[in-house]
């Protein structure tokens, strides 16, 4: 190969890197004119391959806590109806992993995927879209089942309604934002709870 080969190969190479540096710096940066006008192009040659961020050190820092409750509707031995109050199951999960010096996030982790999975794939009327949204609604009302068990003071459960709480994380105390003071939630529709849910549990 010739010296003006080498060159050129030398020359070409450079422009990627300097191309690819330039790119992955436009990504990170904060906004400005060039990020801006040409955040598409930057888009598309970062992602999925180049994908920045706090994945490689951490999850994503969160900026709201979330809470998933459930309230139950169990039936008694003469047929009557009774509805539970609340269950805070995000607060049962970080109350045992406090002063674990080795905690498990295994169900925290699980609850928290299937209510995001259910959340998202839910169509008009508040009703599970697609055969995606069927699975991921039966598959959250299953991390649900396996928390409660079957029984509810004594008397079977018979439908399961699921909620989460929204609230944005305070500021710190050195900046000059205010403090959010609203909390949202999402309630979604009862279900029926038959004994096919609890196969496998």
């Amino acid at each position: 190969m010739s010296i003006g080969l080498l060159a050129a190969a030398a020359v070409v190479l450079a422009a990627a890197v300097l191309v690819h540096v330039a790119m992955i710096f436009l990504t990170l940066a904060p906004p400005n004119v060039l990020k801006v006008r040409d955040q598409a192009l930057i888009n598309s040659y970062v992602q999925p391959e180049f994908g920045q961020d706090w994945k490689l050190f951490a999850p994503n820092p969160k900026q709201r806590n979330d809470a998933i409750g459930v309230r139950l509707r169990s039936t008694g031995a003469r047929g009557a109806l009774h509805v539970s109050e609340w269950i805070n199951l995000t607060d049962q999960d970080v109350t045992a992993i406090k002063g674990d010096p080795a905690p498990s996030h295994v169900h925290q982790n699980m609850l928290r995927i299937a209510w995001d999975n259910a959340e998202a794939l839910r169509g008009p009327g508040d009703r599970p879209n697609g055969v995606r949204g069927m699975v991921a609604d039966t598959y959250l009302k299953r991390v649900v089942l396996q928390r409660v068990g079957r029984r509810w003071r004594g008397e079977r459960i018979t439908g399961v309604q699921i909620a989460g709480r929204y609230t944005m994380v305070a500021p710190p105390s050195w900046t000059s934002e205010e403090k959010p003071d609203t909390t949202t939630y999402r309630v979604l529709p009862w279900r029926p709870v038959i004994d096919q849910d609890y196969k496998g549990l």
